[in-house]
């Protein structure tokens, strides 16, 4: 496999703190006058092509996506009032997760770039085993797009740290979160000893990952300061 960029994965339970690691990333970047392209600012109606976007050096990507399946995911079947099965969404987040590793991040990571990702393979498998209708963690590794994901692991995997009742509280005071089972306090829980397990790290670690757990209690500026700390840690040079 023909890979020489970086990629780094954050993922946690909902209100976690990973924006917080993010802005000490996008800092990074900033201070190293790299070229940044944002999926978040991406406009077109198809998901991008490594093409597209080549002449930049970090790509901040996000799960899942806004064009074709992740709309759909976001739009359709995220609905609460006509829920559909984990197991349904098991797979659309596999072949969504599949269109952007073969459009985007496979090619940057073989051309040298730098990738930060939010969220990833690794939020299917804590989440998706314990959802209505979910299938197994080995039927959720085995959709394409997951083993796709996986033969391209993260050089290092960010786990923020938050307890459940930390995180509820910090949902329920956003104003533009979505709340449901997501800020429900057991299921944060459920979450969070998921996140804590050995076999997550097992699994990670057999493909090449280094896992970073990083304590987000306490104030913003203690939980910006680790992740800064953190950051010119893990990507030390620009």
């Amino acid at each position: 496999m023909d890979r020489t960029g970086r990629f780094i994965m954050l993922d946690g339970i909902a209100g976690s703190g990973k924006s917080t690691v993010l802005r000490a990333i996008e800092a990074w970047a900033e201070e190293c006058h790299h070229r940044v392209f944002r999926l978040s600012q991406w406009k077109e109606d198809a998901p991008p092509n490594f093409e597209d976007v080549r002449d930049h050096d970090v790509f901040f990507t996000y799960e899942p996506s806004r064009t074709w399946i992740g709309r759909a995911i976001r739009y359709e079947l995220s609905r609460e009032d006509h829920p559909y099965s984990g197991e349904e969404l098991a797979h659309a987040f596999a072949l969504d997760r599949q269109l952007m590793y073969r459009r985007l991040i496979i090619p940057a990571l073989n051309a040298g770039k730098t990738i930060i990702q939010d969220r990833g393979v690794s939020t299917s498998l804590v989440y998706q085993p314990i959802m209505s209708g979910g299938l197994p963690i080995e039927a959720i590794m085995a959709l394409p797009g997951n083993k796709l994901a996986l033969q391209y692991a993260p050089n290092a995997l960010i786990l923020a740290k938050l307890s459940a009742e930390e995180a509820a509280t910090r949902i329920q005071a956003r104003s533009d979160d979505p709340k449901g089972v997501f800020a429900n306090v057991e299921f944060l829980k459920k979450l969070a000893m998921r996140f804590d397990e050995p076999w997550l790290r097992d699994l990670f670690e057999s493909h090449g990952t280094t896992i970073h757990e990083l304590d987000t209690s306490g104030t913003l500026e203690d939980t910006s300061a680790r992740a800064q700390a953190l950051v010119d840690h893990i990507l030390s040079t620009c």
